[in-house]
């Protein structure tokens, strides 16, 4: 008797594990989609914010926050905020994500000249 009522517990065991398994993957995928496209999202953001600061200390541009837009939309990011501060230019940038629950990243920076001793 005792057989039969033990049969199939083992499909059930199997296909729970399967299920665990999954949820582990993706739980693993999405933080390492995360992890990159914030590396991602603060490599532009410097990158923006550098050559923005750069083209405005070595030229005459009067609206240097386009040329942060423009890198931004060349590396499939969003512009957030862009303000000149003195001689600094600070940027925050946005990035999609693939997770569902955080669907952008966004990175601040910083960049301008430094004073020489």
């Amino acid at each position: 008797m005792k057989a039969r009522l033990e049969e199939g517990s083992g499909t059930i065991a199997g296909a729970m594990l399967v299920m665990v398994a999954a949820a582990a993957l993706a739980l693993i995928a999405s933080v390492g989609n995360l992890l990159i496209c914030q590396h991602k999202a603060r490599s532009i953001a410097d990158l923006a914010a550098f050559n923005t600061a750069y083209a405005l200390w070595h030229s005459d541009m009067e609206a240097p926050c386009v040329l942060a837009n423009k890198v931004a939309e060349a590396n499939n990011a969003v512009m957030v905020e862009c303000e000149v501060i003195d001689d600094d230019v600070r940027v925050v940038m946005a990035l999609a994500t693939q997770v569902p629950f955080t669907p952008q990243v966004t990175k601040e920076a910083r960049a301008g000249p430094v004073e020489c001793d």
